[in-house]
């Protein structure tokens, strides 16, 4: 509560009259005018914590006008508004690149030239922005290598750069990535067990199994189930066996994507 002070004011002895003296200047107007603004403090219990109400009062509407409000909130609520209101929006989130890992053995023949090939298909529609792409093998075994030279003249014929270099798939993979393409059913099954390890040493997403799909699920012309390892092979294994599957099967991927995810389009 605010104990407002107020003035006793007397007549000036040069006049005896009550009525107002025209010329005289009225000291409480005076008062009125140089005296500093009252300041309203109360302390209110908001949610759990305690607030401060801060207001500047002039004696004349103190209590015409009741006192708003200020919120002072201490640093550290400071810093965690602070933090929420950084945090990106639905719709922001929503604009995050569509995430394609692509799996083979070792990560030098199919799964690097699916990389390239996804990747040249995603350009030629200016779409690089909308997509994360990346390739693993099952096994690290060529960790650190370029893909198979075999592998990067084939794709070269066909306008296609292959330039990955192998890695094995790593548990992050699965917190990271959107889809993971398996190339046969071995990798398929070797992904899944490498998930079912991993979830009892960190967090993963109960999604993760969700995620992992066959390529040649996706082809129209062609009716293979998997897409072979050339590696064994001559050259014509990377090119009728590997890129005619990949091409085909990345076409139709892309299309699906496109059609399925509001985010990702031209």
């Amino acid at each position: 509560m605010v104990a407002a002070s107020v003035a006793s004011t007397s007549t000036p002895a040069a006049y005896s009259s009550l009525a107002p003296n025209p010329t005289a200047r009225d000291p409480v107007r005076t008062r009125r005018r140089t005296t500093h603004p009252l300041v309203a403090a109360t302390n209110r219990h908001v949610h759990g914590r305690t607030v401060t109400s801060l207001r500047q009062i002039h004696p004349r509407d103190h209590f015409a006008n009741p006192p708003r409000p200020v919120f002072v909130a201490s640093a550290a609520e400071a810093e965690e508004m602070a933090a929420e209101a950084s945090t990106p929006a639905p719709a922001e989130a929503s604009a995050k690149p569509f995430a394609v890992l692509f799996v083979c053995l070792g990560n030098i023949c199919r799964s690097p030239a699916a990389e390239a090939v996804f990747r040249n298909l995603v350009s030629k529609r200016g779409l690089e922005s909308k997509f994360q792409i990346d390739s693993a093998g099952t096994i690290g075994y060529h960790e650190g290598d370029k893909a198979d030279s075999r592998m990067i003249s084939t794709s070269k014929k066909r306008g296609i750069e292959v330039t990955s270099i192998s890695r094995p798939i790593k548990p992050s993979d699965f917190r990271n990535f959107d889809l993971i393409l398996a190339m046969d059913r071995q990798n398929y099954e070797d992904i899944l067990s490498s998930f079912d390890r991993w979830q009892h040493k960190e967090t993963l997403p109960d999604s993760g199994p969700k995620k992992v799909k066959l390529m040649c699920s996706y082809c129209k012309r062609h009716t293979e189930s998997e897409v072979p390892d050339p590696y064994y092979g001559g050259a014509k294994g990377f090119e009728k066996q590997v890129l005619d599957l990949l091409e085909d099967a990345c076409e139709s991927l892309l299309d699906s994507i496109v059609a399925e995810k509001e985010n990702v389009s031209a």
